[in-house]
């Protein structure tokens, strides 16, 4: 009886994903990005992004994504990823997106938090399966670092927690495969 369940649940896993090729259920969206701070102290960011989304529908994408973020130190952000479409698709389709996740820290004197990026934006069609992608948006991410101050005679040593929050402006392109 086990045999039987586990090979139809393989057979119809292998039924829809074969469904899922054929409707382009699948597609990949990298961008890139610059954040104009909101807060002291004031670093501005540039961003890079890759997400890989399932389409269950035409006009929702769930995702995950990851990328990096140069601020003072580079963090690598890894999250989840909803995009939704409003509308149906044209041309010019406008769109919203909320990406959350963690960000890492690369450097030993740092470490990451919570990263957080709502947006709006719009999608061009170039051709049947690639997009241009614009949005406009907030974005969160949180850090903590070591900062290191001396004299002649301390040696001071304290941890700082940032908060970078910024408006973000991100340019890419979308391709379903």
């Amino acid at each position: 009886m086990k045999h039987i369940i586990l090979t139809s649940l393989a057979l119809l896993s292998v039924i829809t994903f074969i469904k899922a090729e054929e409707q382009n259920s699948f597609s990949f969206s990298t961008t890139i990005g610059m954040g104009i701070t909101m807060n002291t102290p004031s670093y501005h960011s540039i961003t890079w992004q890759a997400i890989g989304y399932y389409n269950p529908t035409e006009r929702l994408s769930v995702g995950m994504g990851t990328g990096l973020s140069f601020y003072e130190k580079i963090l690598i952000p890894i999250y989840g990823d909803i995009n939704f479409q409003i509308g149906r698709e044209r041309i010019i389709t406008p769109f919203i997106e909320l990406a959350a996740g963690y960000s890492f820290a690369l450097s030993k004197d740092a470490v990451g938090g919570c990263y957080l990026n709502p947006s709006i934006g719009i999608q061009h069609t170039l051709k049947k399966r690639m997009k241009l992608h614009l949005a406009l948006g907030y974005e969160s991410q949180n850090l903590k670092r070591v900062k290191k101050h001396s004299d002649e005679y301390f040696l001071k040593e304290f941890e700082e927690q940032l908060s970078h929050k910024s408006i973000s402006l991100k340019f890419g392109v979308i391709s379903k495969f």
